[in-house]
């Protein structure tokens, strides 16, 4: 059986800030008993530090392969690291087909897609709108979101990283969303975020 030399990269690398992590950060996690096992999942959560998917990638056991700004991959040595860890770029405000159809692609595959729904880095405390768009890969690959509320990275305080229960939008699926069903079904996701950060 061939060796995925991207899957040992991300194992190491995952593993090492898991160390970090927990020595250094200190910090407290709830909820890994929500993480689904297998099956598509779309991973959600607020932004409020570069730290967010390191840290997140090093709590679930599964490889998460996250959407990323395409201007964090314009450097050649940080895009081939960012691609090795599973990384994928958008461009963002452009209705990027290709970042969507990779990504219905990872979920069709069983795999973890990794989405920050406000889409750039809010402080703590103060969240920005979600972005309608990721809510939308989750119904149209009938994956369910996992919500993951993150604080204290930056503040004082300990450190935590709430995971709650996942998300299955069902009575969505197979249906045409407007503009005003999509926002509402976006704000309802990042409510539960929100809830789970001030937890």
């Amino acid at each position: 059986m061939a060796v995925d030399l991207a899957d040992l990269f991300y194992k190491a690398a995952s593993g090492i800030f898991n160390l970090y992590a927990k020595l250094i950060m200190r910090v407290e996690v709830k909820g890994r008993e929500n993480i689904p096992e297998s099956g598509p999942l779309v991973v959600m959560s607020n932004h409020i530090s570069y730290l967010d998917p390191p840290l997140i990638g090093s709590i679930l056991p599964r490889k998460i392969h996250y959407m990323a700004k395409a201007e964090l991959f314009e450097n050649k040595i940080a895009g081939a690291i960012l691609k090795k860890l599973g990384a994928f770029p958008l461009k963002r405000g452009t209705g990027d087909s290709r970042a969507f159809r990779k990504a219905i692609k990872i979920l069709r595959n069983d795999q973890v897609l990794g989405i920050f729904p406000e889409g750039t880095r809010y402080p703590e405390g103060s969240p920005g709108e979600p972005h309608s768009g990721s809510v939308m890969l989750a119904i149209m690959a009938k994956s369910p979101i996992l919500p993951i509320g993150i604080k204290n990275i930056k503040r004082k305080g300990t450190p935590r990283v709430n995971i709650g229960e996942p998300l299955i939008l069902d009575e969505y699926f197979g249906k045409k969303l407007d503009k005003e069903e999509r926002e509402k079904v976006a704000n309802e996701v990042m409510s539960e975020i929100i809830s789970l950060v001030n937890e």
